[in-house]
């Protein structure tokens, strides 16, 4: 649930990017209620992405994105196309266009990673079903895509940042954008996330939040599994 809502929260970094863009790898560092989690970014055009974090790979290629789940060995496959139809922040083709539809702000400048940083800033509604999400971004034209980026979600979630470190620029194999050897289509991200041996939280799937200590018994069941890997 809550990997859930933290890959929902940074869909739109996978999703937004630039016209313009140069081919990199990054490390990424992603920090919640959850604790503070690693993992890499691999970017080689507005098309095509691919991020790993959590035990989760998520790699784009417009128009599809192939969820992966490093502990079950088994990947969904999405349609961005589809997906537009339910989470209203995806109808946009590139950064700049997001920005705009979502009627983001510009609200200063900073310098992150030795990259001049435009920051952007507002309220994105990702669903009619739920509140608008706050979003605080830094994005550089350089790279075509946010060095830092905050969303602030319903409690007992509350603020997800993730920022890039590291940045490496130079060309990306193709050989990062394919699903790897081993891994099942399973039929729903229920099925390939593995769901049936976590726990439940009440109210979840019901229009409520989940309570504090749910999302905390949720993810000492997480940490226990990751730990046993």
């Amino acid at each position: 649930m809550i990997r859930s809502m933290i890959w929902a929260a940074a869909l739109s970094l996978l999703l937004a990017t630039n016209a313009i863009s140069a081919e990199f790898s990054a490390d990424i560092v992603m920090e919640s209620m959850a604790g503070k989690n690693s993992g890499k970014i691999y970017f080689k055009n507005d098309n095509t992405t691919r991020t790993e974090m959590m035990g989760t790979i998520a790699i784009m290629k417009r128009p599809y994105i192939y969820q992966m789940f490093t502990e079950t060995r088994k990947y969904v496959v999405q349609n961005i196309d589809e997906m537009k139809q339910k989470n209203l922040a995806l109808d946009a083709a590139n950064l700049k266009e997001w920005i705009e539809k979502n009627k983001l702000k510009k609200t200063g400048s900073e310098t992150l990673q030795g990259y001049r940083c435009d920051i952007y800033e507002g309220d994105v509604k990702y669903s009619d079903e739920d509140p608008p999400v706050h979003v605080k971004m830094w994005h550089t034209p350089k790279l075509g895509y946010p060095l830092r980026h905050e969303s602030v979600l319903p409690p007992p979630v509350g603020t997800v940042s993730s920022r890039l470190e590291n940045i490496q620029l130079g060309s990306q194999p193709d050989s990062l954008f394919k699903v790897p050897d081993g891994y099942a289509e399973a039929k729903s991200a229920h099925e390939a996330m593995g769901m049936g041996s976590m726990p439940s939280l009440e109210g979840a799937g019901k229009g409520k939040a989940p309570s504090r200590e749910d999302v905390e018994k949720m993810m000492k069941e997480m940490m226990k599994k990751r730990g046993s890997q």
